[in-house]
């Protein structure tokens, strides 16, 4: 399904939008965790010719996967958090990314590693600036492998990817609906603004700050869950709509305990117009305390230009009619 999505979406997108956003992948062994530098050469040794799909990722300890919006990267930068360090030490921290090598033609014709080392720090950056050329292998499989170590004892707590690329939306009501799904379950709703119509992010946060000056208890209570308690009204006012929709959208990871969409699969059921606007049926797969559920889910996209942007959902517009 995602194959012939991406073919629509390179002749039917509309301008990419430039962002950055950070991507938690999944751990093989879970966190915190010891890490040591993988050793190519011992048992079981690493396969250079063996081409099967899921063998990088079986060698892999991390698996990132990228939205299917990503169009283009600019930089790519693995970011490992530690406790337990010793700051005399001069001890290290690393990555190893696995990847391949391709000819003239595109076809794959070796496996091959890239690998990074920097000073141990309590956090830890690894930008892959020299070899930039493996961004194409990850736009095209929309996924990174690798796996992060120490070359101490060093406790492992937090692994995040970095991403400065662009986004390109697409036009096409059904595909743009699936760029989002996939994009909320892969990276998450605090980082989804640029989905939002502009008139809708607007109106949120004229509503917030209106009820802030009016001291309504509840809009205090809804600030201080999306933004904390030390942000103040003017600092909410001063903010750009996109970083002030991001913060808002925490609200919905906080609801459900984790801030990307737990999803199985979904799929666009159909699409209608009514009143100028897409009402699109989504299908979803979740898995919730080990059983999978099927939910239908409605969301409603207006006209922005020549694009098509959501709608706020019904849980966001209550907070609108409060």
């Amino acid at each position: 399904m995602y194959k012939n999505n991406l073919l629509a979406i390179l002749f039917l997108s509309a301008p990419s939008v430039a962002d950055t956003f950070s991507i938690v992948p999944d751990i093989k062994n879970g966190l915190p965790a010891v890490m040591n530098e993988p050793v190519l050469y011992q048992a079981p040794q690493f396969d250079y010719f063996n081409l099967a799909d899921s063998y990088l990722e079986q060698r892999a300890e991390a698996i990132a996967k990228l939205p299917m919006a990503l169009s283009d990267i600019e930089r790519v930068c693995i970011q490992t958090s530690y406790s337990g360090i010793d700051p005399s030490s001069s001890d290290q921290s690393g990555v190893l990314v696995y990847t391949y090598a391709e000819d003239n033609s595109g076809i794959k014709i070796h496996n091959t590693t890239i690998g990074d080392r920097v000073n141990l720090e309590t956090v830890s950056k690894h930008c892959i600036d020299e070899s930039n050329w493996v961004y194409d292998n990850w736009l095209a499989d929309k996924s990174m492998t690798f796996t992060p170590y120490s070359s101490s004892s060093a406790v492992i707590t937090d692994v995040r990817v970095i991403i400065d690329g662009s986004l390109s939306l697409s036009q096409v009501p059904a595909e743009f609906t699936e760029q989002y799904y996939d994009f909320i379950a892969k990276v998450g709703f605090d980082q989804s603004a640029n989905f939002y119509h502009p008139d809708g992010i607007s109106g949120l946060k004229d509503v917030l700050v209106s009820g802030l000056e009016q001291n309504n208890s509840s809009m205090k209570f809804i600030k201080n869950m999306a933004f904390g308690n030390t942000l103040s009204k003017e600092d909410i006012v001063l903010m750009s709509d996109l970083d002030f929709m991001n913060q808002f959208l925490s609200i919905l990871g906080q609801a459900s305990g984790s801030n990307t969409a737990n999803l199985e699969s979904f799929k666009v059921i159909n699409v209608f117009d009514y009143n100028d606007k897409k009402y699109i049926n989504v299908e979803k797969q979740e898995r919730l305390f080990g059983k999978q559920i099927t939910r239908n889910e409605v969301v409603i996209l207006k006209k922005y230009g020549d694009r098509w942007l959501l709608e706020l959902p019904e849980i966001l517009k209550e907070i609108l009619d409060n």
